[in-house]
Formats: C-alpha cells, structure tokens, sequence
C-alpha cells in the first residue's frame, strides 16, 4: 500500500519548486496530495494528481481574522482526516498558517520542509519556533549544506535540485536566426542583479556586426523605478537592438522555450545578493542546471562548486566585453559541461528521497 504525504506551498513563492519535488515521490510510489495556494495553480494540469488530491488554500483569502482562523482549522482537519504520514512544506516559514501548521499538526505526521534562506535559521524568531518540529530541512544545493554556521546544532540540512519542469510545449513562432541568446531569467530588479554592467559592456560593441542578444526575461514594467532607469539608459545608449526585453507577465510555455532556445543563461548578482552566498541561491542556477546551459557569473560566485564547473566568469565590465566577443566569434574556451553523475535524474531522486524515507 502506498504510503500517503502531502506537499503544501500556502505562499506564492517557490512554486518552480513543486513539480519536481511531485515528480520524485510518484516515483517513488508514494501517493501524494498537494496543498497550494490558487495563485500558483497555473500548473495544476502538468503535476500529474488527481483532482480529488488538490486542495487550494489561500490563507489572505478571508476577509477577517475569525474567518481565517476558521479556515486553517478546516485545513488542520483536513490534513489530520486524510491520514497523511509525512508533509513537506515546500516553503517551511513565511505565512502565520504555515507556521501553526508546523506547529501544531500530531506528531504522529512526521514534518519536512524547505528552508529557501538560511539565514533565517539564526535570525528569525518565526522560523526557530519552526526548528522545533521540523529537524531535518531540504536546501537548493550541495554548496549550502556547509555553507553558512547554523547555530542550532540539532538541525540537519539535505540537498536536493528543483531542476525538473513540465513538458511545456515549444512556442515556434520565436525566430533565433543566427543569432547568440544570452537569457537573464527574473524580473528586473536593481537590487538583485548589475544591469548597469550589462549595458556597460554591451555599449562598447560593435553593434552593426554583432549578433548577441541578451534577453531579460522578466516582466519589465515601465511604470517602476528601476524599469524606467533601465528602459532610459538602453534608449540612451542605443542597445535597443541588442537587448530584448517584456513589459508584461509571460507565460510559462513562453517563459521555458526562451530558456531552452538560449545559449547560455546569465545572472549578473549584486554584491548584495553576493553577500547571501552562504544562505541562498538565485534562481537562474537552477533553470539553468535544468536545461544543462553554461552560465555566464561575476567570478565571486566561481566558490560555488556548480557554477565553479559549469560557468564563464568575468570580473568587471571589460572582462565581461571580452567573454561577450568570444561567444560571438566562436573563440570561447570549450568545457567539459554538466559531466557529474549529480546531473542525471537518479542521483536527484535518491538525494531527495534521502530526507523523506530518513
């Protein structure tokens, strides 16, 4: 008989994280529930459950605090009803009713969760509260099971990679031509990501006898700050051309065939994000790892056994010109890319079920 676990994910982060971690307990002969929240329903129809297994909770959908209320305890009961042996949080923090949950489900269900900032771990009263069910936590890479000092000694972290997605169909209508794609996944963000070393290195490009495209594949929305900056320096600098970009949402059949036609997949992190190396990753990495693409990396982040392996690095704006020239004229250094056996869909499907059969 197949032993029964839910997956819950009540936020509307880290959906991207689902249809893997689906993936391997259905293989794993598990039967499994998922508990989500409707605005991550879009890709209900790829996860491969049962309707009558899909419960969609939204804990900012009541309009009072008794009404809230009322509905986690008919999400507790439901839970509780359906027999479930394990539950995995896909996001284990965040929300009040996540956290209650954790809290205060029998502990004859046995807990799981991702933890997506380790930083919080140290940090946030919340999610120490949480530490004392849940033990054993998965992480996003083999990097940050050692990567930051957790000072609960009792917790346990173990990777894994949500680096599996639905076989969303191809859009043809996107031509290439000849051209070289350079994606940076994400919405446009300032904080997060150096445009302005982007922009800096494509102005001294010879644009008339070039063919790079860099694709910023994210919303860009011209009504916000750090969009209308952007927006103003490519015009300013005549990358219009060069540089393509989205003033709405994009869908995800669209979103994946642009990841899969590049040729390389870029994330430019700040040295703000950079400071996070210990505690999270971004998730480019993992969209890149998923369709085995090179990544293009500030050479800050080469301490990343992964990106160290399957990466092109550059230092500053100049560096970064000399690696867009040698993409384009063919000259770059050939390696040896996604040769480890962690790559291959076993390896992810033991790791993960490590944790959960623990």
């Amino acid at each position: 008989m197949k032993k029964k676990i839910a997956l819950i994910e009540l936020t509307t982060y880290h959906e991207e994280c689902l249809f893997s971690q689906i993936k391997f307990l259905k293989d794993a002969n598990y039967d499994v529930s998922l508990i989500i929240n409707p605005k991550n329903s879009n890709n209900i129809t790829f996860y491969g459950i049962d309707k009558n297994k899909i419960k969609l909770f939204d804990p900012r959908g009541a309009s009072t605090l008794i009404i809230r209320i009322i509905n986690w305890f008919s999400l507790y009961r439901y839970i509780v009803d359906n027999k479930f042996e394990k539950v995995v949080f896909n996001t284990a923090s965040s929300n009040k009713e996540t956290i209650a949950l954790i809290q205060f489900l029998p502990k004859s269900i046995t807990c799981f969760g991702t933890i997506h900032n380790l930083k919080k771990l140290n940090h946030s009263s919340s999610q120490k509260s949480v530490s004392k069910r849940i033990k054993n936590y998965f992480v996003l890479n083999d990097f940050l099971v050692n990567s930051a000092q957790i000072n609960n000694k009792g917790l346990s972290l173990f990777p894994y990679y949500p680096i599996y997605f639905p076989e969303y169909e191809t859009v043809r209508t996107i031509d290439k031509n000849n051209d070289v794609w350079v994606c940076i996944p994400g919405e446009l963000n300032y904080k997060r990501r150096d445009y302005n070393l982007v922009l800096k290195a494509l102005s001294k490009i010879e644009k008339d006898t070039n063919n790079l495209k860099i694709i910023l594949l994210g919303k860009v929305n011209p009504a916000n700050a750090d969009a209308k900056s952007f927006l103003h320096e490519l015009e300013k600098l005549s990358l219009n051309q060069m540089v393509l970009t989205f003033d709405s949402f994009i869908e995800n059949e669209l979103f994946h065939s642009y990841i899969k036609k590049s040729d390389y997949i870029m994330a430019p992190v700040t040295t703000e994000e950079r400071h996070y190396l210990n505690y999270k990753i971004t998730g480019a990495y993992n969209l890149a790892f998923a369709y085995k693409k090179p990544l293009i990396c500030p050479k800050e982040v080469s301490i990343i056994p992964d990106l160290k392996e399957n990466s092109y690095f550059y230092t500053n704006s100049e560096s970064l010109l000399m690696l867009f020239k040698s993409i384009t004229n063919k000259t770059i250094e050939n390696k040896d890319f996604y040769s480890h056996e962690k790559w291959n869909y076993e390896s992810q499907l033991k790791n993960y079920m490590t944790l959960i059969e623990i």
